[in-house]
Order: structure tokens, then C-alpha cells, then sequence
């Protein structure tokens, strides 16, 4: 029996989720911010925090096409497909454009501080992710890159799933070589740059449909695992590995507070660079002693994932219901 058949849940990727959002979280948080840790060992152990979007970008290859081929996904279904997927994650992602503005002219007027410039040409740019195609415009939110680089991976999946799953594995094969291929001097703004982390979890949903064999499961992973230490640096893949072992072999793992989290990790990754950064760099010139610093991080934490939640319940949680009423 086919492993999708009985795997059609996986528990432990809501786990997976909350460590690749808290990560990142962390990371801007210690990082990113302003007075609140100067310590240069601190700041590099943290630093990799960063990495979580990759581990993001691992889930991605994995759970996407596995969702497709549990859905009976086939190529004339393409705009149903992307019409799933808006509907799934762009309601949270314009909301947290608009909280983002608000916020910041709120503090801009009310305290006259976080002189961030955005014009309406930058804002419109931000829908359909088109910042990287218009030199002089940055993302209003640092994290926005990622969702771009999803994006693109959703567009290109759309079109290349039949070619992943189809009977005569040459097709297969010249997938491999392309997605090594393209990375090579590649922009990291656009997903070809990225390709070979999303390999990552496209094998693993081909070895979980029995679509590929063991021997070459492996020496693609070991491949892959070269390819990206070598060209992404050794953290970013000790943290896809990581992630592509979790998948494989604790798949069934479920740590229900971790996984609790997770189920909001999307909204925790859209909101925290403005809820939680926002407070670090308000009140950090105010904590003089450690202990200060650690409370207003553990209180930042907190305060971000209350909102976070607070934004799941009202716009994520409905967003993935009518995501889901769109049927192949």
C-alpha cells in the first residue's frame, strides 16, 4: 500500500512550522532590533535563526506537491490551484500590509518616530509580490521576500507536478538537472536561486508516493546536501537536512503544544516584525540590566503570538475554509 494512503496527515509538520516561524522570530528579535543585545556571541548564535525560512522553504516542496497529488491535481486545474492558494494566504498577507501602515504612521505621528518612507507605487507593487522586478522599491516588511519566493515556487509547481509524477522517469531526471542547474548564480529574489531546497521536500513526497526508489532517493538527498552546504553555507543546510529527516522520520510525532503553535505560525510570520520588533525597539533603551532585556524578549515573544493568534482566528482560519471549498 502506497504510503499516501495512509499518511494523508502529517503531524509532525505543525511542530516543524512553530520552530521555522519562532526562529525567524527570534532572530529579528535579538538581531534586527535596536538596543537590545550587543553581546557579538549572542548575536551570531541567534543569527541563525534566519534559517527558518528555509526550513519553511523544505515544508513547502514537500507538502504542496503532496496536497496536488492527494487532491487528484491535473494541469487543467491550474487556475483552481492558484486560486486555492490566494485564497489561503493573501487575505492575512494584505491584512498585515494594512496593519504595518498603520501602525507605523500611527507611532510616525503619535511619537514621531519610525521615519519609514513607502510611496503608493511600492504599496501596489506588493500585490502579485512584484517588488524584485522594479529596481529602488524594498518590501514594506522585511519578511515579505519569502512569500515571493512561494509564490513563484506555486507557479512553477502548478506546471511542473505532472512531469515530477509522470511514468517515464527521464522527465524526472532532466527536472533534477534543471533545478541544480538554474540555482547556479541565480538571484536569491526569485526562486530559481532556491530551487535545490525545494528539491528537498519534492523527493520526499516522491519517496513518500513510491514514485522513486531508495538508492536514488538517497543519493539525490546526499546531493543535495552537499549542493546546499556548499553554495548556502553549512547552517542553512544543517537546518534543511534537519528538516527533511523530522519529515521522514518522525512524521508521526506530534508535540501538541509545539503543534498548537504551528497551526499560526503563518500569522506569526507576517505580524511579529511589527508587534514584537516594534516593543524591542521602544522599550530596549529603558532595560539596562540582562535580566531586563531577557524579560522584554520573553514579553515580546508573548505579546506576538497572542496577536498572531488573535489574527488567525479572524483572517487566516476563515482564509484556509474558503481555500478549501475550492475543490479539483
Amino acid at each position: 500500500m502506497l504510503e499516501n494512503k495512509i499518511y494523508k496527515n502529517i503531524p509532525i509538520l505543525n511542530s516543524l512550522r512553530f520552530f521555522a516561524a519562532f526562529s525567524v522570530c527570534v532572530f529579528h528579535f535579538v538581531c534586527t532590533t535596536n538596543g537590545l543585545i550587543y553581546n557579538e556571541l549572542i548575536i551570531f548564535i541567534f543569527d541563525h535563526g534566519k534559517y527558518g525560512v528555509q526550513m519553511f522553504f523544505v515544508i513547502s516542496g514537500f507538502v504542496i506537491p503532496w496536497s496536488m497529488y492527494n487532491s487528484n491535481y491535473k494541469i487543467n486545474k491550474i487556475f483552481k490551484f492558484l486560486l486555492k492558494r490566494f485564497l489561503r494566504l493573501e487575505p492575512p498577507y494584505i491584512i498585515s500590509m494594512i496593519l504595518f501602515i498603520s501602525i507605523i504612521l500611527t507611532l510616525r505621528i503619535g511619537l514621531n518616530i519610525f521615519d519609514v518612507q513607502f510611496s503608493l507605487e511600492q504599496i501596489l507593487l506588493h500585490f502579485g509580490y512584484l517588488i524584485p522586478f522594479f529596481e529602488g522599491f524594498k518590501w514594506l516588511n522585511d519578511v515579505y521576500w519569502s512569500l515571493a519566493i512561494e509564490f513563484q515556487y506555486y507557479l512553477l509547481i502548478s506546471i511542473l507536478f505532472p512531469l515530477f509524477i509522470h511514468s517515464n522517469s527521464i522527465y524526472r531526471y532532466i527536472l533534477y538537472f534543471l533545478f541544480l542547474s538554474l540555482s547556479i548564480n541565480s538571484n536569491f529574489s526569485f526562486i530559481f536561486y532556491w530551487l535545490p531546497i525545494f528539491l528537498m521536500g519534492i523527493i520526499i513526497f516522491l519517496k513518500f508516493i513510491e514514485k522513486i526508489k531508495i538508492i536514488e532517493f538517497y543519493s539525490l538527498l546526499l546531493l543535495l546536501t552537499i549542493w546546499v552546504i556548499y553554495f548556502y553555507g553549512i547552517a542553512c543546510g544543517v537546518f534543511s537536512i534537519v528538516t527533511v529527516i523530522l519529515i521522514l522520520y518522525f512524521k508521526n510525532n506530534e508535540l501538541k503544544t509545539l503543534s498548537f503553535l504551528g497551526e499560526f505560525s503563518y500569522s506569526l510570520y507576517l505580524i511579529h516584525n511589527f508587534t514584537g520588533a516594534i516593543l524591542i525597539n521602544l522599550l530596549s533603551p529603558y532595560m539596562i540590566n540582562l535580566w531586563q532585556k531577557i524579560l522584554l524578549l520573553i514579553f515580546s515573544l508573548v505579546i506576538s503570538y497572542i496577536l498572531a493568534w488573535v489574527m488567525f482566528i479572524l483572517i487566516e482560519k476563515p482564509s484556509k475554509k474558503w481555500s478549501a471549498t475550492i475543490k479539483y
